[in-house]
């Protein structure tokens, strides 16, 4: 009884080991264009254990979730996106994903620090997606809301923390 005890649980502990790679088409491009951002960086990243799926459960002012701050490489990691209209644009939808990847994968904390001229100073911002984006509904001059041209710097930064202030940010 002892030894099918044994061999049992030796069974489960293996299987619950097993990484899990599940991530939807729609969602794999913007982990791919993380990978590239990090190689950029001169970041080597592999990821194996990834599960990202979409959860109408989820509260609805959380746009999405990880279920780890853990970077190490043999846990598995799972995103959580809340499909009730959380993103307007794919680069709203890559400031997500970055950000949850950067809790999962980088084993990044929310941070609400600010830069000198009041803006996050970090992709790890809690519920702040359209850091980098184009203008959703634009209302005047197009430069007064377009904010593309932060992309490098919170993608600098998410990849290195120390990374110096900008100098838009001044």
């Amino acid at each position: 009884m002892i030894l099918l005890c044994l061999l049992g649980c030796t069974k489960d502990t293996e299987e619950a080991s097993v990484a899990v790679y599940d991530v939807p088409d729609e969602y794999q491009v913007v982990v791919d264009r993380f990978l590239e951002e990090a190689a950029i960086r001169g970041i080597d990243l592999r990821i194996h254990n990834l599960i990202i799926r979409n959860d109408p459960q989820l509260a609805f002012d959380a746009c999405g979730d990880c279920n780890s701050l853990d970077p190490n490489a043999t846990s598995q990691k799972i995103i959580r996106l809340n499909p009730r209209g959380c993103w307007q644009n794919d680069l709203q939808l890559e400031t997500l994903i970055f950000h949850e990847l950067g809790h999962c994968i980088l084993g990044r904390s929310h941070t609400s620090e600010l830069l000198p001229n009041g803006d996050p100073k970090s992709i790890m911002v809690p519920g702040k997606i359209d850091l980098y984006s184009p203008c959703v509904y634009q209302f005047g001059d197009e430069d007064e809301c377009n904010f593309t041209f932060k992309r490098d710097y919170y993608l600098d930064e998410l990849f290195d923390p120390d990374t110096p202030v900008p100098l838009w940010a001044n």
